[in-house]
């Protein structure tokens, strides 16, 4: 298809543009280049070609059958072994040295603590549970920067969040494509704003103290957001991650219209 045909798709043609420059696509599609312009078709069907007759094959000796059935169990069983299945490489977070933070018990404090984010008056309200301090709090004294490593991501095409269901739906494939990295990760996906265009914005926990690569090369939503490392020594990143984490509203001068988890 031609750049003059494309073009009247933009975002048919940037997602093409997104997938095919993946690295994956590109270790077996290889260099994708766009046409410029489309080839005639030939209306020429070609000439059929007359079957050859094969002259039929003598029958063989019976006992020349029963060698081969014989044969064969051996053979089956010679091709079993050699594809024995191969043990699966282990996942290089699982190789990183023990941390402190256990990510199934933030989880799990995260999962029976929350009630209602949100209270009438449109005020933040703060996670509690039935030990002292917020969840928050707690988040805080859990976290382990030498074995975890915090992200704030942005959506870099929020001029086009014109559809309040089409941009939550948006929100919702890319945590679905990251059920990959579910037991390295947590995080926290908001949609801003009353009207549109709506924004997107988010943070993300990940194990280690980059954002993992084959996370990078797997989810391609990856490539829609800007990243940036939360600089936990900075108290104005850390209250931000805070609000998240509390779906507190308003969020930095905007309501929010949807919050949602990945845990």
């Amino acid at each position: 298809m031609t750049k003059s045909f494309t073009s009247e798709f933009p975002h048919i043609e940037r997602y093409f543009w997104t997938l095919v420059n993946q690295r994956t696509f590109k270790k077996i599609l290889g260099e994708v280049k766009q046409t410029e312009s489309v080839p005639p078709v030939s209306s020429k069907k070609p000439a059929a070609q007359p079957k050859e007759t094969k002259p039929k094959a003598k029958d063989e000796p019976k006992k020349e059958a029963k060698k081969e059935v014989e044969k064969q169990p051996a053979k089956a069983e010679a091709a079993e072994e050699e594809e024995a299945p191969k043990p699966k490489p282990k996942n290089p977070l699982d190789l990183l040295p023990p941390s402190k933070m256990i990510l199934d018990k933030w989880k799990r404090l995260y999962s029976n603590t929350k009630t209602n984010f949100r209270e009438d008056s449109g005020t933040c309200m703060i996670l509690r549970d039935t030990h002292s301090g917020s969840v928050t709090t707690r988040f805080w004294d859990m976290y382990d920067p030498e074995g975890y490593s915090l992200w704030f991501c942005d959506y870099k095409y929020n001029e086009e969040n014109t559809v309040s269901f089409v941009t939550m739906n948006k929100v919702g494939g890319f945590l679905q494509r990251m059920d990959l990295a579910r037991k390295y990760a947590f995080g926290k996906m908001l949609v801003i704003g009353s009207e549109p265009p709506y924004k997107v914005k988010g943070f993300w926990l990940f194990r280690g103290v980059e954002i993992p690569q084959f996370v990078l090369d797997e989810c391609y939503d990856m490539e829609l957001y800007e990243w940036k490392k939360v600089d936990i020594s900075d108290e104005a990143q850390k209250e931000r991650v805070s609000q998240m984490i509390e779906d507190c509203e308003p969020f930095e001068g905007e309501p929010l219209l949807d919050a949602k988890c990945f845990k």
